[in-house]
């Protein structure tokens, strides 16, 4: 069995999508998604402890090594739907079990519920649904929006260069509570050396507001909607963007869920691979519902 990952490119209509795929022909298949402005190095940590599993982590476009979009395009949530059903049928997998982590989680969400036969099992790391628009909070989410695509191409958003890997690791690490070994997977694999110093290889755009979030009744309708057993292991950052109340409405509106809380930051599987691996392995290779492995 593979513990070394292979470099994955796969072209779509677009672009194309990169990734790593730690091979192990025969054995259960599983999709790895990451967060926002993460990339598939997130998933690095666990998948050296999925031994048992065909693991895909992907770079989302504009991520890590795979293709910025078009010049006229816009990274809504939806399109990264059309990607990841996309790029199964580039893998050639017509179903298999998925791994999302926050911004990934909720794409992997969307997936289930659009396409329940694509999707076997869904483990849900730090996610519960996507982000929703508060009411009365319209036309102030179309605003932003419009301001932030007309700051395109002024110099105060092009992407920072640095001297050194270090020193972008300092920078990821200074917005967020990544260990140091965790923050140099992801910039590793977010960098490109000009010559000079390192360029984020991440597209600007991504930090375009999104013009259109759904409301809470739609991620609920969305999450009902999702056939496949969920295992949904958070950490307490899940509740600075959710809150309790709508966590838990959201954990009750899937059919079939298995919730875990567990200790740490929003990255916990990369801080804590073997106590999640357990958790994720037994689900993965339980039968019948998310419960059964309890």
């Amino acid at each position: 069995m593979s513990l070394t990952p292979r470099e994955l490119n796969l072209p779509l209509a677009w672009g194309n999508l990169a990734g790593l795929h730690w091979q192990r022909p025969g054995q259960p298949r599983v999709l790895c998604l990451h967060g926002w402005l993460d990339n598939a190095a997130s998933f690095v940590p666990l998948s050296r402890h999925l031994q048992d599993c065909d693991v895909v982590a992907l770079d989302f476009a504009g991520h890590g090594k795979s293709s910025h979009r078009p010049p006229a395009a816009r990274y809504y949530f939806s399109e990264y739907l059309y990607d990841l059903d996309a790029a199964l049928d580039a893998l050639g997998w017509d179903r298999c079990n998925i791994i999302g982590h926050s911004m990934g989680g909720g794409i992997a969400c969307h997936l289930a519920a659009a396409l329940p036969e694509r999707v076997e099992r869904l483990v849900l790391l730090d996610a519960v649904g996507s982000l929703a628009n508060p009411p009365g909070q319209t036309a102030h989410r179309l605003r932003e929006s419009c301001l932030s695509v007309r700051k395109q191409g002024r110099a105060s958003s092009r992407l920072r260069p640095y001297p050194s890997v270090a020193a972008a690791m300092h920078a990821r690490r200074r917005d967020s509570d990544l260990s140091e070994q965790a923050a140099r997977l992801l910039c590793e694999r977010s960098l490109r050396h000009t010559g000079s110093h390192y360029q984020w290889c991440t597209d600007p755009r991504l930090n375009w507001r999104s013009p259109v979030l759904m409301t809470d009744d739609q991620v609920l309708d969305l999450l009902a909607a999702i056939r496949a057993p969920v295992l949904a292991i958070t950490s307490v950052k899940v509740l600075d963007y959710l809150g309790e109340e709508t966590m838990h409405r959201r954990l009750a509106a899937i059919s079939d869920c298995r919730h875990v809380a567990v200790g740490g930051h929003h990255h916990f599987h990369m801080e804590q691979p073997e106590t999640i691996e357990g958790l994720v392995s037994g689900f993965l290779h339980a039968r019948g519902h998310a419960h059964d492995d309890t």
